[in-house]
């Protein structure tokens, strides 16, 4: 029986006390697990958030796919997932620790990349996965003062209420969402941040597809929304909750990781247009076959 076991990192002392209710967690299972408990990490980053009430445990769908694949490639690249425990906060009720949790999760970010310090390939940036209201945190970032960009190379949403609260029940959550959108489209040329934002569909009563589209703007190309029932491999609608654990959905997000991995820096690339090409391949238009760079025209139709 494998062995799940979430490593809790240790966070600077300043850094508990300002949010003694907040925690990271790295996932593992297994020897993988054990394998964790030695410092410095050798793999590539990514950071789960989860939404309204949400668990940081939710990361174990992914984390677990993800574990699967990496043993089925002999670990030539691995990804290391971290979520972050809000304490299960409403969010989506009470707009009031939103702040809070987009400042304590920079901190994340910065505690997660010391992780790897030393190493050969050590990554400069963190991919991130938002499920609901975590996929706003995740965009919140960018509003942080003394945020820089480029420490996030790609994000991906779940569920994520973008364009305004399902519920506005306070000054708190809407002053937010102005903020967040606001920043978004004012700074729409300078964001080269590649975002996808999946929608659960139908199913998804809390939350309605209307709602998370990204606001498309003519500067930024880098911004993808999709349906999970469009998805290709996917094709199901799925409900709030089944989204960060509905296998198919996960299995395609996998996938794509690991199309992501820049051979010489084993990290995921830098490279906006493969970012958009990759997504575009496993969540748009697949056509049930690997990912590559420049396919080979099979056969050129000539006139009549």
């Amino acid at each position: 029986v494998e062995v799940l076991e979430s490593k809790k990192i240790e966070l600077p002392k300043k850094l508990a006390k300002r949010y003694p209710a907040y925690e990271l967690y790295l996932y593992g299972e297994g020897s993988y697990a054990e394998e964790h408990k030695i410092l410095p990490l050798t793999g590539i980053p990514v950071l789960f958030l989860p939404g309204n009430a949400g668990s940081y445990k939710q990361v174990r769908s992914i984390g677990s796919i993800a574990l699967r694949k990496a043993e089925d490639i002999d670990f030539k690249y691995h990804f290391d997932f971290f979520s972050v425990n809000f304490n299960e906060e409403l969010v989506a009720l009470y707009g009031g620790s939103l702040q809070k949790q987009t400042k304590f999760v920079h901190e994340c970010i910065k505690t997660i990349l010391k992780l790897y310090k030393g190493q050969e390939f050590a990554p400069k940036s963190v991919a991130i996965i938002g499920h609901s209201m975590g996929g706003l945190v995740a965009r919140a970032l960018l509003t942080l003062k003394n945020f820089k960009h480029d420490l996030i190379n790609l994000l991906i949403t779940q569920a994520t209420p973008h364009v305004a609260p399902v519920m506005p029940l306070d000054r708190f959550i809407t002053d937010f969402y102005t903020t967040v959108n606001n920043y978004w489209i004012l700074n729409a040329r300078h964001i080269n941040l590649t975002t996808l934002s999946v929608a659960g569909g139908f199913r998804d009563y809390q939350v309605r597809s209307g709602l998370t589209f990204l606001p498309k703007l003519s500067h930024h190309t880098s911004a993808l929304s999709v349906v999970s029932s469009a998805v290709p491999k996917t094709w199901v609608s799925t409900d709030h909750l089944s989204i960060v654990w509905c296998k198919q959905l996960q299995l395609t997000t996998v996938r794509a990781f690991f199309d992501l991995i820049d051979a010489d820096t084993k990290q995921i690339t830098q490279n906006s247009k493969k970012k958009l090409s990759v997504l575009n391949h496993h969540f748009i238009r697949h056509p049930s076959k690997h990912f590559e760079e420049n396919p080979a025209i099979i056969s050129e139709l000539t006139g009549i």
